[in-house]
């Protein structure tokens, strides 16, 4: 197929593709700010029918778009195999759950109650003799 033929191809899927997105857009109700009810004892109704779960269609990949877009690219579309793919599922799900080993605890740090110490970390450098000083000395 040549490249002339591949853009038409994906021209073509993004135009299908734009009038499907626009018409999920139309089909989706908007609410608006000015319409929503201010406080009223109807409001917590509203609320508990909103909470429902919103519902996702299967996405099917469009394989056959997927491959022009790819050839347009001098790319070539590999796909896996469906059936690997669902005995790679099965397998994962009959494994059994991980055995969770909790953790042993640290063992509580004693304080030390008894009197405290003053060490003292600075020392005093006019009175400290360095050593080329005490070899002048003598």
């Amino acid at each position: 197929m040549s490249q002339a033929g591949a853009a038409q191809g994906t021209a073509e899927g993004s135009q299908a593709s734009e009038a499907d997105h626009a018409e999920m857009l139309a089909s989706t109700p908007v609410a608006s700010p000015a319409s929503a009810p201010a406080s009223t004892p109807a409001a917590p109704a509203a609320v508990a029918s909103r909470a429902q779960p919103i519902v996702v269609p299967h996405y099917v990949l469009p394989l056959q778009e997927m491959q022009l877009v790819a050839e347009a690219a001098g790319l070539q579309w590999v796909n896996s195999d469906a059936h690997k793919i669902a005995a790679a599922q099965a397998a994962m799900a009959a494994e059994p759950a991980p055995v969770r080993v909790p953790r042993e605890p640290r063992a509580p740090v004693v304080l030390d109650e008894g009197p405290l110490i003053l060490v003292e970390t600075r020392q005093d450098l006019a009175q400290f003799k360095l050593p080329f000083e005490q070899s002048n000395s003598a």
